[in-house]
């Protein structure tokens, strides 16, 4: 499963749809899926690892 990181800059995040908190800086492993939707939101999540990193250049490469 991807791992994915909180970049954001307002700290600690709470995603609703996982039941899930992720301190500031904090990895998280997650979904393929949520990771996707997740990674999307590039204020706030960062891949942490080649899975994630995958996920997101094919968000990145879908909308060229």
């Amino acid at each position: 499963m991807p791992k994915i990181k909180n970049v954001s800059p307002l700290g600690e995040l709470y995603v609703p749809s996982l039941n899930l908190t992720v301190k500031a800086g904090g990895i998280a492993e997650v979904s393929a899926e949520a990771a996707a939707s997740l990674l999307e939101q590039t204020d706030n999540w960062a891949a942490a690892d080649k899975a994630a990193s995958l996920l997101s250049n094919a968000q990145s490469n879908l909308g060229e």
